[in-house]
């Protein structure tokens, strides 16, 4: 999977992770560092992938390659260079599923991100078989409109232990990065597909052989 910031991977898909890992090998590659646009101190660089490091071992997260393009600033980087730098880890690792993050949101590194992720997944030059967008709480410029629900009732509380290993991330309520927020998401999510909680995505592409 692809995540623009340390923390989208959990906030996103947590839960389907734990699920994912019991039976296949999960590759995450956070593509910014994730702070410097909130914190001057370079050693909050270091404080977030170690964060993302102990997260990814409570989900069972195989591999964590970081690409370390500057937090928010992924519009200044030209895109053909991060599509290369995506383009290796995909022909390195020859995944058949690849989750993005989405483009519906505010954010411009989630945009970016969900961009290069539809170039280095098109068929004939890649391995990818099935493309999808994970859906991230926060401010929207159109809703999300999910197409695929995972059952995630039983993992639920791994996503949540992992979200905390993010302890300078974790919000108080009603902010949508607050556990109760996170929570009542996964509610909403399992109450339109008659689960008790569960993640929700789109599915941009799908080829069945």
């Amino acid at each position: 999977m692809i995540s623009a910031h340390p923390d989208d991977e959990v906030l996103g898909m947590g839960a389907t992770i734990k699920k994912l890992s019991r039976t296949n090998k999960i590759w995450l590659c956070v593509v910014s560092e994730g702070t410097s646009s909130q914190y001057s101190d370079k050693k909050m660089i270091k404080v977030r992938s170690d964060a993302c490091k102990k997260s990814a071992k409570i989900l069972g997260i195989s591999k964590i390659q970081f690409l370390d393009y500057p937090d928010m600033r992924l519009d200044s980087v030209p895109h053909l260079e991060i599509n290369k730098q995506l383009e290796k880890i995909i022909k390195k690792f020859k995944p058949s599923i690849v989750y993005s993050p989405p483009s519906h949101d505010l954010n411009k590194d989630h945009q970016k991100v969900f961009e290069s992720a539809l170039v280095i997944t098109r068929p004939f030059s890649s391995s990818v078989k099935k493309l999808l967008c994970y859906e991230l709480p926060g401010p929207v410029r159109e809703p999300f409109h999910p197409s695929v629900y995972e059952n995630i009732e039983k993992e639920f509380s791994h996503k949540i232990k992992a979200f905390k290993m993010y302890k300078t991330e974790v919000m108080k309520f009603p902010h949508p990065r607050s556990i109760k927020a996170i929570e009542n998401l996964a509610i909403q999510r399992g109450v339109e597909s008659s689960l008790k909680m569960a993640e929700s995505f789109q599915l941009i592409r799908s080829i069945e052989e």
